[in-house]
């Protein structure tokens, strides 16, 4: 069949979806008028973050998260409400109480943080402050003072091998700990799972709010002696530790084997409450759930709701899942996602096909609240990747939706910081949200057929694969589509090739393929079997900048020292406004001007409320 006659049948389809008028159904009407007058949603989210607290992936606090809202489910009347343990983790990790003091010269309450999976310091330790070194001499002269102090960190040594040195003569001297300083008036919390029980790390690891740190370091420069002491309670647990998704359903009445998800993610950083991220989802999720009960729902499709955990590792949770249940892949209809924040959701993305049907189910959430519209955003394609849970469903071809959203409230603030707290939740904007989800998931739940899917659904590429610019078989290594202009298309990749080695190592799955992509240097070779042949191909990545933003305030969220923003001087915290002079919207129009550009950029950013210029030089 050509793209055309495809492109009509796909629209003929689209027009039998056009049956399902909601603006009068008694069901819809139910749902808006227990939503709008006796809403639960913001007493769902200040139990799960305030009664019961951050919800590290690993530890006690998620367990019980998990718990309770199964409970919640049952005790709303859904069906088949159950914990599917995705996995473990070889080491468990709970955050205790945590306080900080400058002692002398002047006495100082410490506003301060320590990374996910990094040690305390059974009980208060206090010794003296001292600048550490950045130089073989400087280090020479410092080591006599090392042991029981803490240590401000001076920045990274003028070279890798040095940096370890230093790092080598804090352990063995036995350092209280080492103190950093945050990059913005703020303090993210995040840290890496990957640790092992017989090997745990030992070096206590304090980042101090910015104004602290310079306050310390301004005594040490005037020759004071300058004393701190930090108890923090850190706690590991030897595992296996269980990991669960929570899973609930409102059975369908005509089409029970086919689904529709809806959902958010239950784990969260345990730096704050976890409340945008995304206690704010999860307790939307669940409310749009108790809504579709309280109003006597009765879905042709069955709606499952599901509470993901290890999203913050990388969607472990969404993925383990999807893997198990490949029956499940084809009857699924979409997979709605929240896990944007607090905004209001103020529409959904669709590709041409599936706007008429969307203007339909989503009629009711158009007329809610004149203040809060909520608009259809033609795209198109569904993009492949994607940073949250609904990105597992899109890689194996299910349509898979992230709400856009809108309003006052500023999630780069929060997002993975010690302002994720309850009071950055909008009820206004929850309620709200809780009910549009509600109506969209019962309405495509009742169309007379699954969403489309097939031709001109899917934008090419996908996930990490989309560095490479590939989409890939069922066997997330043969090659299905080469997106053009891309590393794999200008090496001269194939559909049909089946990638069996990426830069010197073997891949036998999808996930090596993403988990080698990731960590391959910029000028690789991928070795394929083409026609019974192995055949190797040099590739060159699109250039990599080494930041990260947050896609909705364009606020940077990372970045790696050593790649051309970190030399630059770009720092976490900073608003990405221009490339080259010119205005960038978006964090899809970043990745295109970055792309695109001379082998020297220019990147405007707004820090401190004043717009500073940095020059991003690139290796080719």
């Amino acid at each position: 069949m050509n793209r055309f006659l495809r492109s009509s049948a796909l629209a003929v389809a689209a027009l039998l979806f056009l049956g399902a008028r909601q603006d009068s159904d008694p069901v819809i009407e139910k749902i808006i008028d227990e939503g709008r007058n006796r809403s639960e949603v913001q007493d769902i989210l200040f139990h799960l973050t305030n009664g019961i607290g951050p919800r590290l992936t690993s530890s006690d606090r998620l367990t019980r998260a998990c718990g309770w809202a199964r409970h919640k489910f049952e005790s709303w009347g859904l069906k088949n409400c159950r914990l599917w343990q995705w996995g473990t983790f070889e080491v468990g990790f709970n955050r205790g109480p945590a306080t900080g003091k400058m002692i002398s010269p002047v006495e100082l309450d410490l506003m301060f943080a320590t990374n996910t999976w990094t040690p305390g310091t059974k009980g208060a330790v206090e010794g003296p402050a001292i600048l550490g070194p950045k130089t073989e001499e400087e280090l020479a002269a410092v080591e006599p003072k090392l042991k029981g102090a803490w240590v401000l960190s001076p920045g990274q040594a003028t070279n890798r091998e040095l940096n370890e040195k230093i790092l080598a003569a804090y352990d063995k001297a036995g350092i209280a700990g080492l103190i950093g300083r945050s990059q913005r008036d703020n303090l993210t919390i995040m840290g890496s799972s990957n640790v092992k029980w017989d090997k745990l790390p030992t070096r206590v690891n304090v980042v101090l709010k910015r104004e602290h740190f310079d306050a310390v370091k301004e005594h040490l420069a005037a020759g004071k002696d300058v004393k701190l002491s930090f108890d923090i309670r850190n706690e590991f647990t030897k595992g296996p530790v269980p990991l669960y998704n929570v899973i609930a359903e409102i059975p369908g009445t005509e089409k029970p084997e086919e689904l529709v998800i809806v959902g958010g993610h239950i784990d969260s950083w345990d730096g704050a409450q976890g409340t945008t991220d995304n206690g704010t989802g999860t307790s939307t999720t669940m409310e749009a759930a108790r809504l579709l009960m309280k109003a006597g729902a009765k879905p042709k499709r069955t709606i499952r709701f599901m509470l993901w955990s290890g999203e913050e590792q990388g969607l472990l949770g969404s993925k383990a899942f999807v893997r198990a249940h490949p029956d499940e892949t084809p009857r699924v209809s979409a997979v709605l996602v929240h896990d944007g924040g607090t905004n209001y959701v103020s529409g959904i993305q669709a590709p041409k096909v599936m706007v008429p049907i969307f203007e339909k189910v989503f009629a009711p959430a158009m007329k809610l609240d004149e203040k809060l519209p909520f608009v259809i955003q033609e795209v198109g394609g569904i993009p492949r990747g994607g940073a949250s849970d609904h990105a597992s469903y899109c890689e194996v071809g299910v349509p898979g939706f992230f709400w856009n959203q809108a309003g006052k409230a500023d999630y780069g603030r929060t997002w993975h910081t010690w302002y994720d707290t309850f009071d950055a939740a909008v009820p206004e904007y929850q309620r709200h949200t809780s009910m549009v989800v509600a109506i969209g998931a019962l309405g495509i739940a009742n169309l007379d057929e699954l969403l489309p899917r097939g031709d001109g659904i899917f934008s090419a590429g996908g996930g990490n694969r989309r560095m490479l610019g590939i989409s890939t078989e069922e066997d997330g290594l043969t090659v299905k589509e080469v997106t053009e202009d891309t590393a794999a298309h200008r090496a001269g990749l194939k559909p049909g090739d089946k990638v069996i080695r990426l830069a010197g190592r073997d891949v036998k799955n999808n996930d090596e393929l993403i988990r080698v992509i990731q960590e391959a240097p910029q000028k690789s070779s991928v070795v394929v079997v083409r026609a019974g042949k192995e055949v190797e191909i040099k590739v060159s990545w699109d250039r990599r900048s080494g930041f990260r933003t947050a896609d909705d305030s364009m606020t940077v969220t990372r970045v790696n020292e050593t790649s051309a923003a970190g030399k630059a001087g770009v720092k976490e915290g900073d608003k990405v406004v221009k490339v080259d002079g010119k205005l960038v919207a978006d964090a899809e129009a970043l990745r295109a001007a970055l792309r695109d550009g001379d082998k020297k950029i220019r990147l405007t950013v707004m820090r401190d409320g004043k717009e500073m210029d940095l020059a991003l030089v690139f290796d080719w």
